[in-house]
């Protein structure tokens, strides 16, 4: 699957870097700026300090000896000074004795403590003119600030121009290794993908011997082992389905066979012990008929005899219905269920059992038939060993060309966490599997058992009756 740009490895990793690296050289910058303003109010106050100081001394010596030419000259040297605006020199009564430069207007402006609070452009400063302890005046100093102004800027655009430069660097060096590293693992995560779409063939190139090709070569091995794992695989999947196969056709000729044994002994019950009880119930009948007038006794073993032969062929004519039910065959599976579920009340008296079956369920072919027959038998006779059920259910319907046997109880279900499927639950599975249909099982610890079969059939009907 493909990934935007901007949700990238190579977009965040690149952005990330630029990132922090805009960030430091903006603190840089501005730390560095900070710096020099500092360093240049400083020097201009304490050459300023300086300076008043040192014509503060000198023009008190001057001002005794009323040389006003000589320090007037002496201070025009002075004013040579760049950055000093004006230089007012005042007596004791604060007249202006010598002024050079640019004074300002008023007598005594105001003085400036540092240059970073100075508001006109004219750092004010000032000092006494002492001789031997006694006042002779005041020093006036005026410092201009642009020249100090202009080399700040100019520190402020050279850090900024040297920090951009670093940024384009280290974006373009950012971009070309990010670009690099990111198309190398790109590759790896197409290959990944590919791997995981199912393509054993992918061979990484190996470029460099670093994490990345280490890792590379690392993936192409382990891309080898799970191809050569996925093949054995496969061949055994394909030998489990053969043999899976194999097994199906087993039990469903098994199946086939069982159902083909059953009619042979049901035939065989029904012609060689059935004429053989009715020879022997013949044979009773007869001495019992002879006997009456002559012997009580042989009369009395007479109606015994008929008596075993009767049960015996009730016991026979059950285990014919059990093996081959005739009344499948003859009056279709409706009636056989009807009579099946008949039969299995009268021996479960506490249990109730409804069946409802709804739509064309006439000639759905032998096969069908006897399937969903041993299905019902199947499951009704778990129901009595396992279930202790007070109700059951048994729904068969054909809608939609397709045949639903639905069969469910209240009894105390079955934990399929610790279940492993008995041999009726894998014969009702296969049987329904030899027909294309499909068997579920619902079940749990005290929920009952449903069990649904669906078989794919070509006819359909409407009519729905409910038997009891």
């Amino acid at each position: 699957m493909a990934t935007s740009f901007f949700y990238s490895l190579r977009f965040r990793l690149i952005a990330s870097v630029v990132t922090i690296e805009i960030v430091m050289l903006s603190l840089l910058v501005w730390n560095n700026i900070t710096i020099i303003h500092t360093t240049h109010t400083d020097r201009l106050r304490d050459t300023a300090s300086s300076m008043i100081q040192q014509i503060a001394n000198t023009s008190g010596n001057y001002m005794v000896a009323v040389d006003y030419a000589t320090l007037q000259d002496y201070l025009g040297n002075v004013m040579h000074y760049q950055e000093l605006a004006y230089l007012v020199i005042l007596d004791r009564d604060d007249a202006p004795v010598i002024t050079l430069g640019l004074a300002p207007r008023e007598a005594r402006p105001v003085i400036d403590p540092h240059p970073d609070s100075v508001t006109d452009g004219v750092f004010d400063i000032s000092s006494e003119i002492l001789v031997a302890g006694q006042p002779m005046g005041t020093v006036l100093m005026g410092f201009s600030l642009s020249l100090m102004e202009e080399a700040i800027h100019k520190s402020r655009i050279r850090g900024i121009s040297i920090a951009a430069a670093e940024i384009l660097l280290t974006v373009v060096v950012t971009v070309l290794i990010g670009l690099g590293l990111t198309r190398r693992l790109g590759v790896l995560s197409n290959a990944a993908q590919e791997v995981g779409g199912g393509n054993y063939s992918v061979n990484i190139p190996v470029e460099t011997a670093d994490e990345v090709g280490r890792t590379a070569t690392a993936f192409n091995r382990m891309v080898a082992e799970v191809s050569n794992r996925t093949l054995k695989l496969e061949e055994a999947e394909t030998r489990t389905r053969q043999l899976l196969t194999e097994n199906r056709q087993l039990a469903q000729t098994s199946l086939t066979a069982q159902e083909d044994e059953r009619k042979h002994l049901a035939r065989e019950l029904h012609d060689e012990l059935g004429q053989c009880i009715t020879a022997i119930r013949a044979d009773a009948k007869s001495i019992r008929s002879l006997s009456k007038e002559c012997d009580a006794r042989v009369d009395a073993s007479a109606s015994a005899i008929l008596d075993v032969a009767s049960r015996i062929y009730e016991v026979v004519h059950s285990m014919m219905q059990r093996l081959r039910p005739g009344v499948l065959y003859d009056l279709g599976l409706v009636e056989a269920l009807k009579e099946e579920i008949s039969a299995w009340q009268e021996r479960n008296p506490d249990t109730k059992c409804i069946i409802t079956v709804s739509g064309d369920l006439a000639d759905l072919g032998e096969r069908v038939n006897i399937t969903v027959y041993r299905i019902v038998q199947e499951c009704l006779t778990n129901i009595t060993k396992y279930a202790h059920a007070s109700r059951v259910t048994v729904d068969l319907s054909n809608t939609e060309d397709k045949l639903v046997l639905k069969t469910e109880d209240d009894g105390k279900g079955i934990d399929l966490s610790i279940m492993t499927d008995g041999l009726g639950i894998i014969g009702m599975r296969e049987r329904v599997e030899a027909l294309g249909g499909e068997f579920q099982l619902d079940t749990g610890p005290g929920k009952g058992v449903s069990i649904m079969v669906t078989i794919p059939l070509m006819n359909a009907g409407n009519d729905t009756i409910e038997y009891i």
